[in-house]
This record gives structure tokens, C-alpha cells and sequence, in this order.
């Protein structure tokens, strides 16, 4: 087949929809540098970018090889992959594809992973980085001062706790470590463990003569907020001295503000040239941060400074590609070298018998899984329900949801809209309708904090914009809210972009009030304040009656709906559910048929790419 038919075809691919212009740009691009490029190499190329921009980092030439390379194509105009050595013969015979290390457009792995290269050098520079981390510890540790800091921070914890705190555990581990990783569920305690970690650092600093500079950040806008406000009303009961509570910032930013991102260029201010100057980096809701940024802050640490990651390794991954937390927290039970074991033990933290292994990966000692959920008991539905999913037990959850004994909990099994019109009119719009009434932005959050609607999909049918619109036109048809109004008291908005000059930042929740001017306003909340801001000046945003599973992450409201769509859908998968049903403090309703509940709890979201072998090998 000649290049132009091959391009003719990816172009026929991109007209139905299948592929996005930047991929078939790729292709036009190699083309131009040599009309001779094999159709595999066009082909691998498009199938690799396409990939990208489904959330994986490369292609598994094993997994397609001798099949179609696009499903999503029309009839026959999916285009074949040859068997896997000829492929790989293929491509290794092409100028463009070259080994881990060369610099070519395509990295071709001895796994047989096809890479563009900026996404081999990020995950390379990542893992790298990571392991480089796992050699450097703690040498002047007051172990004493530790000791008794522990018990002291820790103290909250009943006297009459069974087993080991894993909280103690990752605390000591986090000050003994360059690199720490904690991971847990909702409820387990990973802000408040943070916050004695840093009191214990600034102890430790204080015993040597030099505070420690610390630096809070979390991935987007709305995650800072939440990780500050958390680490700011926790400090405030800490059991230490004025100086150690100075120490602890009050302030969290994203990760682009503490690396200095600049306007029209993807380069950051810090870098490996110009490093930060922290000496401690905690980093939270690690499980939305991507490869290629998580690569970014690596490369911009200096070679001594402390990272902490917090997160729930079992949350939807990122938005954009890798699951760089899923993938560094590979293990489901905490693990760790018999020499750890020891120095936890002189600190009077002893594990269970299992916990140490014989034969240690170099990340084994440094990432610890926080497993009791305090904001849950033991009898909870929620709880038990989220536990069910995460396992992928999708017939023990649908039990859960039939129970009686859950009332808390409960499924709607139904694909007919007539089931979710009358589920908004009967359990959304009485939550809405008062807004509009509220005399302060504290009520109106108060209000919005109780309930929101969760939902898989933007668009489309049971999709966010199609249940905003809906919940508008209710609350229109009872003379809450004004008809063709843009701005109204009580709409409530989510911000899409950051917008530095306004402080607001993608997933800020704002709400429209008239102020005592009786002008409409939109009210955020803000480090415990109230600003406002006038509608005109909002950047990009969304209603926010429903959000997207996604934009909901780091959230936590008293009452949901999760709505997933009444037709199969692959965007709907394990990963999605479990982070919908940890959004709530006290009841669920999900509304889809039950087979796509079952389908969707049994679907595993699996990214491909070669960090978690290169971290486990």
C-alpha cells in the first residue's frame, strides 16, 4: 500500500471520529521527513499518540499485535497490526523508532512498549528519580525526641486500639525517609497524620538548629484549598510548642504555582536548573497528578529535599495520562524490610509478623497503606459498600445496595428517563429550591454541601449539562428561580481554568447571591473567608447542581446521587464508582440498571505503562 493510501485511510479515521488532528499531524509529520516510512511505523505512530490521549503512556505492541488497531473504526477500515516480531522488525528497521536512551520520535522498550519519546523520557526521569529517592535517609535522627513525639502527636488515638497504628508507622517512616508515600481510603486519617509528620520534622529541625522550609501543595486549585484549610484547623489542637506550630505553613498552592508556571511556553520557572529551595515537599490527592507533571516536580527537587505523597491509590487516576499513584502503591497490604521492622521496634511500633519480608524491593520500606477509616463504623453501608466495589465484588455490592439493613444506601435499577426525573424532583430539587431563599453565602454553602448529584459523562443523555439543565428547569416550573435569566440567586458554579489574577482555580465552587446592593455576586470560600466576585469576571465555568465523578475528587458531601448512563459505557469503571461512593458522609443513591452497575464494578481501569515495572521490577 502506497504512504498516500495509508494517509488517506488515517485521514478516513479522523473524519469518523475515531482519532483526534494532533494524530494524524504526527503521521503527516514523519511523512513529510521521509515519503518512504513504512505503513507499520505511520500506523504504530497514530496508534501511540491515540493512546496518549486515552490516558496511557505507550502502546503494548503484544496487545494488538495481529488484531485491529482501532476498534472504534468503522466496519473494515480499522487498519491490521502484523504479528509481533514482524512488527517489532518493523519498526526497529525505521529511523524514527529508536531504543530506551536515543533520541527518535518513537522509543521501542525490550518489553515491547512503544513510546513517543516525551512521554519515555518522563516516565524514565520519574522512576529514576523516585528510586534514586529510596537510597538517601535520615543519618542524625533524635530517636528519643521521635519517641516521645509520637506519643505525644499520636496521643488522640483510644489507649485501647488493637493492632498497629499505622498512622505512627508512616509518621516515623516520613521522618526517617527522603521519600514517603501514604495512601488510604476517605476517613484515614492522611491530613491528620501529614500535619503531626510536620510538627515532628520541625521538632527535629528545631533539636538541630534549623527549621525546615515546607511547601503544601496538591494538584489543583480546589485540592490546595481543602489540603490548607485541613492542615490550618489541625495545627491549632497540636500538643507542641508555639515555635513548632509557626513552622507548619497555612498556606497550600498547586503544583503549577510551586513550580512557577509560565504563559505560552509548558517550561516551569523550576526546573532542574533552577531546583526549589524546600527542604520538605508534601504533595496531596497524588492520584490526580499526571506522569508528565509528577516527571516535572522530580526533576525541579533538590537532591535532599523531603517528599511526602498523599492519596488513595484506588481513586480514578488523573485526568491526563499514567496513574503514577496506582502504579508507585502496587501492593494491597503494607510490607516492609526486616531492618525497618527493627528501627520501627526501638521506637515501640511493632508490626504484624507478616509485615516484614526477606527479600525487600527498593521501594518496599517507603510506601505505608493507612487502613482503618475513622470517618466510617464498622457497620456502615457506605463503608461496606465502597469496600465491595474496590474488591470488584459486584454481586456483594448490589446486595449491599437491596438491603434493608443499609438504608443509608440504595440502587435505583432503571434506564427509563421518567425513573431519574422523578428521582430530581423528588430528592434534588428540595435541596436546590433553597438556595435562592439563603440571606448568606455560609447558609448557601451549608445548603450546596449537603447534596449534590455525581454523574459519569459531561455530555449526552443522564450527562452533567443535560441534569443541570433539568434541575434549572424544575426549579423554574416552582418559581424558585427566574426563566431566561443567566445569573440568579442561588446558582451555583464550578470554575474550569485557574485564573491567578482572581485567586480562583479549576473545581472552585461558587454560588450567586444579590449582595446588600442588591447586585448579583458570585461568592467563593476561601482559606475560612467569603470574597466575591462579579459574574462578568468569571473565567470559564460550569452549573454546578451536577458534577462530573471527576471534578468531584477531593470533595466530600453529606448526601449524593450518583447517576451512571442507562447504556454500557467504558468510561464507567471500578475505579469511577468506588471515588462516586467515597464522596458521601451519610447516604448513596445510584441510579443506573443494574447491569451496568454489575458491568462497570467488574471493569478494572487499566493504564498502560512501564512505570510500575520499572518501580518493581
Amino acid at each position: 500500500m502506497s504512504q498516500k493510501n495509508i494517509m488517506n485511510r488515517l485521514s478516513a479515521l479522523r473524519e469518523q471520529g475515531v482519532i483526534l488532528d494532533i494524530d494524524l499531524e504526527l503521521c503527516r509529520f514523519l511523512w513529510s521527513q521521509d515519503p518512504d516510512v513504512s505503513e507499520a511505523v505511520l500506523m504504530s505512530a497514530c496508534l501511540t499518540s491515540y493512546l496518549y490521549h486515552k490516558g496511557n503512556i505507550c502502546l503494548q505492541l503484544d496487545e494488538y499485535a495481529g488484531g485491529p488497531l482501532f476498534e472504534e473504526a468503522e466496519g473494515r477500515q480499522s487498519p491490521e497490526a502484523p504479528a509481533l516480531e514482524e512488527w517489532k522488525n518493523r519498526l526497529s528497521e525505521s529511523p524514527f523508532v529508536g531504543g530506551p536512551g536515543t533520541f527518535r520520535p518513537l522509543i521501542l522498550d525490550s518489553e515491547n512498549r512503544l513510546y513517543l519519546h516525551k512521554l519515555w523520557h518522563h516516565e524514565h526521569t520519574l522512576a529514576a528519580a523516585l528510586l534514586e529517592r529510596c537510597r538517601d535517609s535520615e543519618k542524625d535522627i533524635d530517636v528519643p525526641l521521635l519517641h516521645e513525639g509520637l506519643e505525644r502527636l499520636f496521643s488522640f488515638q483510644s489507649p485501647s486500639k488493637v493492632g498497629t497504628d499505622w498512622q505512627r508507622v508512616a509518621a516515623a517512616l516520613a521522618v526517617k525517609h527522603t521519600l514517603s508515600v501514604i495512601s488510604g481510603g476517605p476517613g484515614t486519617g492522611k491530613t491528620s497524620t501529614v500535619v503531626r509528620i510536620l510538627a515532628l520534622l520541625a521538632e527535629q529541625g528545631e533539636a538541630r538548629g534549623r527549621m525546615p522550609a515546607i511547601a503544601l501543595t496538591a494538584p489543583t486549585g480546589k485540592a490546595a484549598a481543602r489540603l490548607q484549610e485541613a492542615i490550618q484547623s489541625a495545627r491549632e489542637s497540636l500538643p507542641v510548642t508555639e515555635g513548632i506550630r509557626e513552622a507548619i505553613p497555612g498556606e497550600a498552592v498547586t503544583l503549577h504555582q510551586l513550580l512557577g508556571a509560565r504563559r505560552y511556553t509548558s517550561r516551569f520557572r523550576h526546573n532542574k536548573e533552577n531546583p526549589l529551595s524546600q527542604d520538605v515537599v508534601v504533595i496531596d490527592e497524588v492520584s490526580m497528578v499526571d506522569q508528565a507533571l509528577m516527571s516535572r516536580v522530580m526533576e525541579a527537587l533538590l537532591e535532599g529535599t523531603k517528599l511526602i505523597l498523599l492519596g488513595d491509590k484506588d481513586q480514578l487516576a488523573s485526568v491526563e495520562a499514567g496513574s503514577v499513584l496506582g502504579d508507585i502503591c502496587r501492593g494491597t497490604e503494607n510490607r516492609f524490610s526486616s531492618g525497618t521492622t527493627a528501627w520501627l521496634q526501638s521506637l515501640s511500633l511493632d508490626l504484624p509478623g507478616e509485615a516484614t519480608v526477606s527479600a525487600p524491593d527498593t521501594l518496599t520500606d517507603y510506601v505505608t497503606l493507612l487502613t482503618e477509616s475513622y470517618r466510617f463504623g464498622a457497620d456502615s453501608g457506605i463503608a461496606r459498600l465502597a469496600e465491595s466495589v474496590n474488591r470488584g465484588e459486584a454481586e456483594e455490592a448490589i446486595a449491599f445496595l437491596k438491603s434493608e439493613q443499609y438504608p443509608e444506601i440504595a440502587l435505583v435499577n432503571s434506564r427509563e428517563d421518567s425513573a431519574l426525573e422523578e428521582l430530581l424532583a423528588q430528592r434534588a430539587a428540595g435541596y436546590f429550591d433553597r438556595l435562592s431563599r439563603c440571606s448568606s453565602p455560609d447558609e448557601a454553602f451549608a445548603i450546596l454541601n449537603e447534596f449534590r448529584i455525581l454523574a459519569a459523562h459531561r455530555r449526552g443523555p443522564w450527562g452533567i449539562r443535560y441534569l443541570n439543565r433539568y434541575i434549572e428547569r424544575i426549579l423554574q416550573e416552582r418559581g424558585s428561580i427566574p426563566k431566561y435569566q443567566q445569573w440568579y440567586p442561588g446558582k451555583p458554579v464550578m470554575v474550569n481554568v485557574n485564573d491567578y489574577s482572581l485567586g480562583l482555580y479549576n473545581g472552585d465552587t461558587g454560588i450567586c447571591l444579590a449582595n446588600e446592593e442588591q447586585e448579583l455576586r458570585v461568592y467563593f470560600q476561601h482559606d475560612n473567608a467569603i470574597r466575591e466576585v462579579a459574574p462578568s469576571r468569571l473565567p470559564d465555568h460550569n452549573k454546578a447542581y451536577a458534577l462530573t465523578v471527576h471534578k468531584s475528587q477531593g470533595s466530600e458531601f453529606n448526601n449524593i446521587l450518583i447517576v451512571l448512563p442507562a447504556e454500557r459505557s467504558k468510561v464507567v469503571s471500578r475505579e469511577l464508582i468506588y471515588t462516586a461512593i467515597t464522596r458521601a458522609r451519610k447516604t448513596v443513591i445510584i441510579l443506573t440498571p443494574e447491569e451496568i452497575l454489575r458491568q462497570g464494578i467488574r471493569e478494572k481501569l487499566q493504564r498502560t505503562s512501564g512505570l510500575s515495572d520499572r518501580l518493581w521490577p
